[in-house]
């Protein structure tokens, strides 16, 4: 298994992902502990989508240069 995904993480694939995982939960292809470690990096791929999607909102509505301002 590859540790680094060759896939685009949007919320789409993340849902898959997901959705594969409760798939092989229930066929009992991985453990209840995979599957958590699974959804616990689920997680964190969609708080980074969600942080990029609120900068991007925040660079549209106050520009580029706020957002560095504020990142120094």
């Amino acid at each position: 298994m590859s540790i680094i995904s060759k896939n685009k993480a949007n919320t789409e694939h993340i849902f898959k992902h997901l959705c594969d995982q409760m798939d092989k939960l229930n066929s009992k292809v991985i453990t209840v502990d995979e599957a958590k470690e699974q959804a616990n990096l689920s997680k964190q791929a969609n708080n980074i989508l969600k942080y990029e999607l609120d900068r991007a909102k925040f660079v549209q509505k106050f520009g580029d240069e706020t957002i560095r301002n504020i990142e120094d």
